[in-house]
């Protein structure tokens, strides 16, 4: 806060003078004086805090979406930009993230919607503060945290030519708010760690693999034989590898779980104590059993809950990015559709599971592993339709449906229906791992 006292001041005896508040600044009035008090958020503070936020992870490897976003944020488009919402999963290291590309670019500036420093401003005030400073890029860490975010950033797009980026630790408040801000900002997903980018920030070496080496046994063979220091990293990625290395501290992933319904669905949605008790209830349960069709009906007896109830928690979990839900490519009918429920991680299983003094089954960790990595590489995956045979999944790649089952070294062709499609064991999805989106190569 910054004190203008204006000449003319007569006697400190005077009454005491009125304060008027408008926006940022209070007046005092008093005979031939006025003290102007002006509200204006100290920038070199938040800018000190920054760099030594930035400087204590300087040593830190730095994730494959890096390069993609550096790429995006330095280059010449005509017009204004849009403003970039980085969404994802709590821990997965959003914030590191915006601080080494802050350090990246030039004229950049960096603060947290929470900061004490910030909530005596608005945020629309803090970035006008800025661009008078020079900066040119605006990073805006939880920035759902301030109440009218939305519009705010509305504003600032609308008056100012500056690039902004904004993060939270809340995915769907970061994604509502993308989608009410429509053409002027874009959504970009930051994932979980795969499998390869686990290895690559453990001992920083890149390995990468080809799709179709997955698809041939020979293959797979060939490529872990010739890149084997992979190998030890598989059973350690399942249990928490999907995470940031800080995230592995006890609890850590489970914790997270936790936020993610206490206050980024409490936040969002209508939650009611019944429904965090179902969402509960549901996670513990899927987290100790086998993989399977999910069935409304059943878990509503079993819980004690309606089945409109359990279908709004599931609705809310997947929407959060707890659960993945699949279905059948083309159902008869969408009511009567079957499901399997997943956790969007097997990270999340092996944490729930963990709690609850139990183990996660191994085939559904190996599942959920299968279908974070396709989800990944951006396909479309689906559970098949039922048959005498039916097998684990079915993935459209390159508009083609190619059929999966999932299991151990015991899995053969004759679990196929008539014998089409792939089986994957743990040789196959440790190479799946290392398969990048042509983006990333």
């Amino acid at each position: 806060m910054s004190i203008s006292i204006l000449p003319g001041i007569r006697s400190s005896s005077e009454k005491q003078p009125k304060i008027r508040e408008n926006g940022r600044k209070a007046e005092h009035s008093i005979k031939n004086v006025t003290i102007v008090y002006n509200f204006m958020t100290d920038l070199d503070k938040l800018y000190r805090i920054t760099i030594e936020n930035s400087t204590a992870i300087q040593g830190y490897r730095k994730r494959y979406v890096f390069d993609q976003l550096l790429k995006l944020l330095s280059s010449q488009i005509a017009g204004k930009k849009p403003v970039f919402l980085l969404s994802g999963l709590r821990g997965i290291g959003k914030t590191t993230l915006m601080l080494q590309l802050f350090k990246e670019l030039k004229d950049s500036f960096y603060f947290s919607a929470d900061s004490i420093l910030v909530r005596t401003e608005s945020i629309y005030s803090v970035v006008e503060q800025a661009v008078r400073g020079g900066y040119r890029n605006i990073f805006i860490d939880e920035i759902h945290k301030y109440p009218k975010w939305v519009d705010e950033l509305k504003n600032i797009y609308d008056n100012f030519n500056i690039q902004i980026v904004g993060s939270g630790s809340s995915t769907i408040a970061i994604k509502k708010g993308s989608l009410i801000l429509g053409r002027r900002a874009i959504d970009i997903t930051i994932s979980n760690l795969t499998f390869g980018e686990y290895v690559y920030l453990q001992d920083g070496n890149r390995h990468v693999a080809k799709l179709e080496t997955i698809l041939n046994k020979k293959s797979t063979i060939t490529w872990l034989a010739e890149n084997s220091a992979i190998e030890k990293h598989y059973h350690g990625y399942i249990q928490n590898g999907g995470f940031p290395l800080n995230l592995i501290e006890k609890r850590g992933i489970f914790k997270v779980i936790k936020k993610m319904i206490y206050e980024d669905a409490l936040a969002e949605f209508n939650l009611t104590e019944i429904k965090v008790d179902v969402a509960e209830r549901l996670l513990g349960f899927l987290s100790l059993s086998k993989l399977g069709e999910f069935s409304y009906t059943s878990f509503s007896s079993l819980s004690g809950y309606s089945k409109s109830t359990v279908y709004e928690v599931v609705k809310m979990l997947v929407e959060v990015g707890i659960l993945v839900s699949l279905e059948e490519k083309n159902p008869r009918s969408k009511a009567k559709a079957t499901i399997k429920l997943l956790f969007s991680h097997p990270n999340l299983r092996s944490a729930f599971a963990q709690e609850l003094m139990g183990e996660a089954e191994v085939g559904a960790l190996r599942e959920e592993y299968f279908v974070f990595h396709m989800l990944n590489l951006g396909y479309a995956v689906f559970i098949p339709k039922k048959s005498k045979k039916t097998a684990d999944y079915e993935v459209i790649i390159d508009n083609s449906s190619v059929i999966f089952e999932i299991g151990g070294s015991s899995k053969n062709k004759k679990q196929l229906p008539e014998g089409v499609g792939y089986t994957l064991d743990d040789e196959n999805l440790k190479v799946l791992g290392f398969v990048q989106k042509s983006s990333q190569k």
